[in-house]
């Protein structure tokens, strides 16, 4: 193999991995093009939490899941992009049982049933305490 050959192989890789990993210029954050979050009552919640919402007692979730969002806009700007928005009240959305920190079983005190979109043959989504 030549030098040539050697040289645009290790630029093809170099350009391939700067397309997915960047930082950003504001922040200098590294962006992997992936936001963090996590599910809760089979919503996302993402993160970083952000300290001015989390003051106010909310979480950072999308617009399109909260049934209450705070009267302020921007409190979560790091995943703003995304539209995400500070909320105090979202509702229980469908989700896999182990999201809710549940399994599917026969049976199930209805306070501990949560809406979990993976049970058959008529099991239901019971959280473990």
């Amino acid at each position: 193999m030549s030098n040539t050959s050697i040289f645009l192989g290790l630029c093809l890789v170099s350009a391939i991995m700067l397309q997915f990993v960047c930082a950003d210029i504001e922040t200098n954050e590294v962006n992997d093009n992936d936001p963090k979050f996590f599910m809760h009552e089979g919503v996302r919640v993402y993160l970083p939490h952000e300290e001015e919402c989390v003051k106010l007692g909310g979480l950072c979730i999308q617009t399109r899941d909260c049934d209450k969002r705070t009267s302020y806009e921007g409190l979560c700007p790091t995943n703003k992009k995304y539209g995400v928005e500070c909320c105090f009240e979202y509702s229980v959305k469908p989700a896999p049982c182990s999201h809710f920190s549940g399994e599917c079983m026969e049976r199930c005190n209805k306070d501990l049933e949560r809406p979990g979109n993976d049970c058959n043959n008529g099991e239901v989504c019971c959280v473990l305490v």
